[in-house]
């Protein structure tokens, strides 16, 4: 009995070592065999267990590949962005700027203009600053006594008369409005060349006192300076006549529009010395 059974544990264990070996040589055959497609079948069962493996590889890589991208792309477009917005705002301050200045060169070309054909000199001013109440009808301007200035100089503009000086210090006067209800100029009609006072309202409009009833005066008819208050040359465009009416008395009742744009008064040019009488 012990023979029988040393002879099968024997054989049992050939047969264990002979598992392994069958293996072997079945993975050693399938590495010769090849498939239909001329490939081995070992490489095919591989690829075959590779290929999800290195699909999702390249799934991941490429998405983060793509994230990374468009990060940076948007993080780039982002500081250009902003840079072409700083370059715009730059732009447009460039054009403001030189949009005033264009402005204020026409305005000051007709104010020279203007200057020029009076026999009186003519200094520059900016006006600095206006009363709080545009009623009060009164601006500053940036020249005073040290600059030749008196009070009662006369202030025009490139478009027309704008007022005179009240108050007069060293670098500073004060202008008394046209439209100011203490105002009053010597004027006269250029198409008739009859003669009146025209007197500050406090409102944008000027009324020309002192034209007869028997007088044709017609609406846009051009209102100047008459020379006789002493104080303003004659022939200075002062506005035009937007309503004229027969009073109740002797004398019509006439509106005058200022041609200058008194709210909105920039720079204005000042006479020096006493005008002439014209």
């Amino acid at each position: 009995m012990s023979s029988d059974l040393t002879s099968r544990i024997h054989k049992e264990r050939a047969g264990l070592v002979m598992i392994p070996l069958l293996v072997l040589q079945i993975v050693l055959l399938s590495l010769q065999i090849e498939g239909s497609s001329g490939t081995l079948l070992i490489k095919t069962w591989v690829m075959a267990t590779q290929s999800p493996i290195v699909s999702l590889s390249e799934s991941i890589r490429g998405g983060v590949r793509h994230v990374w991208s468009n990060y940076i792309w948007m993080v780039g477009a982002r500081k250009e962005n902003e840079q072409l917005r700083q370059t715009v705002h730059r732009l447009m301050l460039r054009n403001r700027f030189y949009d005033e200045a264009v402005q204020e060169n026409e305005r000051l070309r007709r104010l020279m203009a203007l200057s020029d054909s009076m026999n009186f000199e003519t200094i520059g001013a900016r006006v600095v600053g206006r009363t709080p109440s545009f009623l009060s009808n009164v601006l500053y301007i940036d020249r005073g006594s040290k600059d030749g200035v008196t009070v009662n100089a006369p202030v025009i503009s490139g478009d027309g008369v704008i007022g005179r000086t009240a108050l007069v210090s060293g670098y500073q006067s004060q202008v008394q409005l046209i439209t100011n209800p203490d105002a009053s100029i010597g004027a006269m009609l250029e198409s008739s060349r009859s003669a009146g006072v025209l007197k500050g309202t406090g409102d944008p409009l000027l009324d020309l006192n002192y034209i007869g009833n028997t007088e044709q005066i017609a609406i846009g008819d051009v209102v100047l300076s008459s020379g006789l208050d002493g104080i303003f040359p004659k022939g200075l465009l002062i506005g035009k006549v937007v309503d004229s009416r027969k009073g109740k008395g002797v004398f019509r009742i006439i509106k005058v529009k200022p041609y200058m744009d008194l709210i909105h008064i920039e720079e204005v040019g000042v006479l020096l010395g006493k005008p002439g009488m014209g």
